[in-house]
């Protein structure tokens, strides 16, 4: 097996762990949404930390209220005139995103919640 097909099976098997990590995980704001000077909008984590982002990132967050990721990806499609695959990986990128910078936390679903989805805990 040549490299390339080696480093492309690496990312995929990366892919799929980051993909397993929030399937039946429910999503959950974490910080404030403010201003800069200039009046772009900021995600802010529990850290202080103050992220530069767009008014679509900030729609995207504010509906991290307690959904799952499934959820999530259904009303955004709901909206969304975008290919299912290209809003389900833009989805994914975004949410891996708003973890790695500490404004979402990913939790276990509870029972409720996976009631509420049609799965089975």
């Amino acid at each position: 097996m040549d490299n390339r097909q080696n480093m492309i099976e690496q990312l995929t098997d990366v892919g799929m762990l980051l993909k397993r990590e929030i399937e039946n995980k429910v999503l959950v704001r974490r910080g404030t949404v403010g201003n800069d000077r200039d009046g772009m909008p900021l995600l802010i984590n529990g850290r202080g930390e103050a992220y530069r982002v767009n008014d679509t990132a900030v729609s995207l967050w504010n509906m991290c209220n307690g959904i799952t990721f499934d959820e999530l990806y259904l009303e955004v499609l709901r909206i969304s005139s975008d290919d299912e695959d290209d809003v389900k990986k833009s989805l994914e990128t975004m949410i891996k995103q708003f973890h790695k910078i500490s404004v979402i936390e990913v939790k276990e679903m509870g029972v409720s919640a996976a009631r509420r989805s049609g799965t089975r805990t």
